[in-house]
């Protein structure tokens, strides 16, 4: 529509670990057999069923959200396109001396039986004593406690004294750490320690990153285990022994705990601690445990031979980009995350050991490693380095390596990729770079960065110019969506509606096929019964589109509700019914030709003043990135300012006009409907085009190849003096049908009279005044000894108004009762919002979103309470009255 060559590439990727996880679970719940069961190639296979049958369901609901990609271009990660380029990437990569492999310590699910990025990390925060259930384990193991252990001076009686929350990983020490400025342990250089189960010594050790103020300040190292103990190992050339293996059981010479899982030899080794004499104290504890976001398992640190990524050189070209404004990122406030990440940069950990994924293209010989597409290509390239002869060729034993990539990886190619790289096609030289990147703030360093680090390597150049990030998507009351509390919904769901009993249907589904436990199917169905007791009402796309984008996105979380959606579908229909009164009277006068019309009046100039107004500022919005800002604009002007004021002025033309009058009429509201909806395409595509497609001449054309609202274009309408005169206006309307609605007076019962500052102004636009308030206006010019039996309200400094009362002094006595009995009414509610906002914050038990919108009721409530007590006061003040 702003006449640019766009291309947006609709694509999934495999999400390696998650597919495998569900779809094991899938298995073992329909047909009790897991992933070893059925072998690697069958598994494989059940993964790709699934991943198609997902696939549609994702297809279908982009459609049915009006999404403008390029389906002809539609990727997945794991396509034969994407595979070459992530082998080629690979490749480049080894060769480039950038990957290698080393022994580090990573992150381990013992249920998955993979390393696992940080991304699948949650991190879960306890106070003190708590009992979690792990996957496999019949027992839940205990966390939350800090344990006092003595560790003895060899050949010595004295003793120093370690705190630790994982007494399990005692096997495993290799030294006790103390901070150097801490002088309870001044002096022991030296000193040797004695191992009570290895039956050897280890040293104490000196280092200032030790905390004085954890336990005791003495910690035990555990290198193998633990990710500060491994720096500091490394920084103290201190051994690394393993005493945990990959399935969570300990691996020990000590016979009596060898084989039991790690937290039952926790418990068996305290138990031992305090036979010899060892156990000192244990108290409850604050801590955070890492649990794997797709088992539920306890992640272990364990040291493993993995493939990493040099990203040292990167992650500067990467921060480098943004200090000199090569690349930018909004909103601004994640600069620092991004500086910090990539100024601190480690290497990326980057195979997994997993089944479904990108086989590294990496292949060994007793002539070590290579990197190659396949077996023949790395055949030939090790013959050719080491000049090998057919013969040697045909008998080489060589293996590719079994581990896959991190899904991460693949997706950080897709801004080149999806364009035909590593091939220098067409596609790449027309798209490449990409003008921008939106995604969620919460992966800006696991794919907005690894994009920006692989992209400036691979290709020379940044993938995108501009980043734009958006907040988590939560549900109306904060919480992350999650299936486990029934809070996830369905876009199809909004948009055509679904009953409570469909929904709980679809929750069993997802329990009975292992997406989710059925303790988890209680309480998703529970709370999913609280969420949408009736069910969710059809609302159609065009108003779920609305929804999201009406809030600011760069917000740190992003509360959806369903029932905004049903809200915005109302918005959806008034469009319809001004559109169809437009159109009805364009029709029956035939008017065809309207881009260029002649407003005959005020209200008119003024209509084409506000449209002028809403084009600049939602292209403004637009260009900056803050949708929510356009939509607001585009609501204010159709609603309040072309629905509410301009159709309302335009029906008494219609009934009383001249032909003439009508005609001008007729075209400015064609005008103003076609500007409009062209505006509103982005964000409505649906309802918008089928409107357009009725204008006068408009039949035969898409509204998404006509051009979008400029600026420029309507800059000739803009009058800033007309609009500072029409909110008086309106505002004097507003007060008019305020003080009615207040004091329950219908247009016929009210009369009302105007004292203004600005009653030139008024007796101006009187007859606009007038219909807009459904009220017979009387002015008058001086208000000296002015003794109205009135009610009185004020508009800004410049209006008093009048709304006249008829009927003796026993009529104003009930009067004045009834808005009295009315303000209690309202105070009574205010005292219960008070209440409910100061429990809220003792117990924090309501999000802030929810304690917002009470105090803004409240707001609205005391202004309400406010104006009555005016209206009270100016009966009192006219001696209508007395006390």
């Amino acid at each position: 529509m702003s006449g640019v060559d766009v291309v947006w590439v609709p694509g999934t990727d495999h999400a390696g670990i998650a597919t495998q996880v569900v779809v094991e679970k899938k298995l073992f719940t329909e047909k009790n057999v897991n992933r070893q069961d059925i072998g690697k190639e069958a598994f494989n296979q059940e993964v790709i069923k699934w991943k198609e049958s997902k696939i549609s369901i994702i297809r279908s609901q982009l459609k049915n959200l009006g999404v403008t990609l390029d389906w002809n271009r539609e990727t997945f990660t794991m396509d034969e396109k994407q595979n070459r380029a992530v082998n080629e990437a690979i490749i480049r990569l080894f060769d480039s001396k950038l990957l290698y492999r080393k022994y580090s310590l990573v992150n381990w699910c013992c249920s998955l039986q993979s390393t696992v990025s940080d991304i699948e990390i949650d991190h879960k925060e306890i106070l003190g004593r708590t009992y979690i259930s792990l996957p496999g384990n019949n027992r839940p193991a205990e966390f939350g406690i800090l344990t006092d252990i003595a560790y003895k001076f060899y050949n010595s009686d004295q003793e120093i004294i370690v705190s630790t929350t994982r007494p399990e990983t005692l096997l495993g020490d290799v030294a006790v750490a103390v901070n150097p400025d801490d002088v309870r342990y001044k002096g022991l250089d030296g000193v040797k320690l004695w191992h009570p189960f290895r039956k050897c010594t280890i040293p104490i050790i000196y280092d200032h990153s030790v905390d004085k103020n954890f336990g005791t300040g003495a910690v035990k190292l555990t290198p193998a285990h633990d990710v500060f103990d491994f720096e500091l190992a490394a920084k103290h050339d201190l051994p690394i022994i393993n005493v945990i293996d990959e399935f969570g059981n300990i691996n020990c010479e000590y016979d009596e705990f060898n084989g039991l899982p790690r937290y039952e030899a926790r418990t068996a080794i305290v138990q031992k601690l305090k036979l010899i004499n060892l156990l000192r104290d244990s108290k409850e504890h604050k801590m955070s445990i890492p649990i794997c976001s797709r088992t539920g398992d306890i992640i272990e640190y364990l040291p493993k031979l993995q493939w990493f990524i040099n990203c040292k050189e990167m992650a500067q070209k990467a921060s480098e980009s943004l200090r000199n404004g090569k690349l930018t990122i909004e909103p601004t406030h994640y600069h620092n995350q991004w500086f910090l990440w990539h100024d601190n940069s480690k290497d990326w950990c980057v195979s997994r050991q997993l089944w479904w994924g990108h086989r590294l293209p990496l292949f060994e010989t007793k002539f070590g490693w290579i990197s190659a597409h396949n077996t023949d290509e790395a055949i030939k390239k090790i013959a050719t380095k080491y000049k090998l002869s057919e013969k040697e060729m045909a008998s080489l034993d060589i293996r590719q390596e079994e581990d896959v990539l991190d899904t991460w990886f693949s997706s950080a190619l897709l801004p080149f990729s999806s364009f035909g790289w590593p091939n220098e096609t067409e596609d790449l030289k027309k798209y490449y770079p990409l003008s921008v990147m939106e995604t969620g703030h919460d992966i800006l360093t696991f794919w907005i960065a690894r994009m920006v680090m692989l992209g400036t390597f691979l290709t020379g150049s940044l993938p995108f110019k501009n980043v734009i990030l958006h907040g988590m998507i939560c549900d109306s009351h904060g919480r992350k969506m999650s299936k486990s509390l029934g809070n996830v919904v369905d876009p199809e769901d909004i948009i055509n509606g679904i009953s409570l009993e469909d929904l709980q249907s679809k929750v069993k589904a997802n329990a009975k096929s292992g997406t989710i436990s059925y303790d988890e199917l209680e309480k998703a169905l529970v709370r999913q019964k609280k969420l949408f007791p009736d069910g969710i009402k059809e609302s159609g796309a065009d108003a779920l589109r609305l929804t999201l984008v009406s809030q600011n996105i760069k917000n740190q979380v992003i509360h959806f509700d369903v029932n905004e959606c049903y809200q915005n579908r109302m918005f959806c229909n008034k469009i319809w019914q001004a559109a169809r009164f437009v159109l009805m009277w364009a029709n029956e006068k035939k008017v065809h030709d309207y881009i260029s019309p002649t407003p005959s009046n005020m209200i008119q100039f003024w209509i084409l003043s506000r449209l002028g107004d809403c084009v600049h500022k939602i292209n403004n919005s637009f260009q900056n990135y803050d949708i929510y800002i356009a939509t607001t604009k585009l609501r204010q002007f159709f609603y309040h300012e072309f629905c509410d004021v301009f159709l309302e002025t335009c029906k008494p033309v219609f009934e009383h006009g001249s032909d003439e009058e009508i005609q001008t009429t007729c075209k400015v509201l064609l005008y103003v409907l076609d500007t409009s909806l062209r505006l509103m395409n982005p964000l409505m595509p649906f309802l918008s085009e089928t409107l357009y497609y009725a204008l006068p001449g408009k039949n035969n054309t898409p509204i998404a190849y006509t051009k979008f609202p400029e600026s420029i274009e309507y800059t000739r309408w803009l009058n800033e003096q007309l609009d500072a005169d029409m909110r008086t206006v309106r505002n004097v309307v507003t007060g008019i049908r305020r003080i009615r609605s207040i004091n329950n007076f219908s247009k016929d019962q009210s009369e009302i009279i105007l004292h203004s500052k600005c009653h030139k102004l008024l007796h101006k636009y009187e007859d606009i005044i007038q219909n807009l308030s459904g009220s017979t206006l009387c002015f008058i010019e001086k208000n000296s000894n002015l003794k109205l039996h009135s009610i009185s309200d004020v508009v800004g400094d410049h209006t008093e108004i009048h709304l006249l009362l008829k009927g003796g002094s026993l009529e104003y006595k009930k009067y004045y009762s009834i808005l009295n009995s009315r303000r209690q009414r309202l105070q009574k509610q205010v005292t219960k919002i008070k209440k409910s906002l100061s429990l809220s914050k003792t117990l924090k038990n309501n999000t802030d979103d929810s304690r917002i919108a009470q105090g803004n009721k409240m707001h609205s409530l005391i202004e309400e309470i406010n104006r009555i007590s005016m209206y009270m006061q100016t009966i009192k003040d006219k001696e209508l009255i007395t006390d």
